[in-house]
């Protein structure tokens, strides 16, 4: 089992002062509620500012981090001023350090589909530009990592929807919070199917089906990030 560290940075906070705000991401509940249930510590700041210090102390103590940027702190909602270069601090002042004192760390970013979209989507907004750059910092960085993108998402776990993941980068769809938590969970529980992917979540409706629901294997059927088969064919 892992102690797992979720770490959720109010975007529109990392340009400010040297230390992290940590807010509010909306699958948060059930994800600690499934590891819980599966037996894996978990463990998070309090909502608010975290100093480096205390920052540092918490990862100490993790097996795996869950990264899930968010707009929503405790005191409400805000997008950053400039996205971009919200993603790039947040690469800059945590998975640099990652990178360079715990490389082995596995990493789940928790990131959206509009990502995929493109930032010049008509729904993109400045947070897209931020998870983004994010995504991009830290598949050049040396710690093992899965980037999650959940689609729409709804409160409703219906026992008739089957996850689904994809690497298409058009996805489009609802997905429910269990659901992310359930697939950011396999992530780290399975890093022989799931590292060095991005992946589409969603649910698809399946009325009677029977087939369950085997995230690993459907993580393990998807191509790896070209930038994770160029770091195997490094360390080969």
């Amino acid at each position: 089992m892992s102690h797992i560290v979720e770490i959720a940075p109010v975007l529109a906070e990392v340009t400010g002062p040297d230390h992290l705000v940590h807010g509010i991401w909306n699958s948060r509940d059930q994800t600690e509620r499934v590891a819980t249930e599966r037996g894996h510590g978990y463990e998070r700041p309090a909502d608010g500012p975290v100093t480096a210090a205390a920052l540092g102390e918490l990862l100490a103590r993790a097996d795996a981090l869950i990264l899930a940027p968010t707009v929503a702190a405790a005191t409400g909602m805000w997008q950053p001023a400039d996205g971009e270069v919200a993603g790039r601090l947040l690469g800059h002042r945590l998975l640099d350090a990652l990178s360079a004192e715990r490389p082995e760390l596995p990493i789940v970013l928790v990131s959206h589909f509009l990502v995929g979209h493109g930032v010049t989507h008509r729904n993109a907004k400045p947070n897209t530009w931020a998870l983004h750059a994010l995504e991009a910092h830290l598949r050049a960085g040396r710690n093992p990592y899965t980037i999650v993108r959940p689609t729409w998402l709804s409160t409703i776990n219906d026992p008739d929807y089957r996850t689904r993941l994809t690497g298409d980068r058009n996805a489009d769809g609802l997905v429910s919070t269990d659901s992310v938590a359930r697939t950011v969970l396999t992530a780290i529980e399975h890093p022989e199917s799931a590292a060095g992917r991005t992946v589409a979540v969603y649910d698809l409706s399946m009325p009677g089906a029977t087939d369950g629901e085997d995230l690993a294997a459907r993580f393990a059927a998807l191509e790896p990030d070209h930038e994770a088969r160029v770091r195997e064919a490094v360390a080969g």
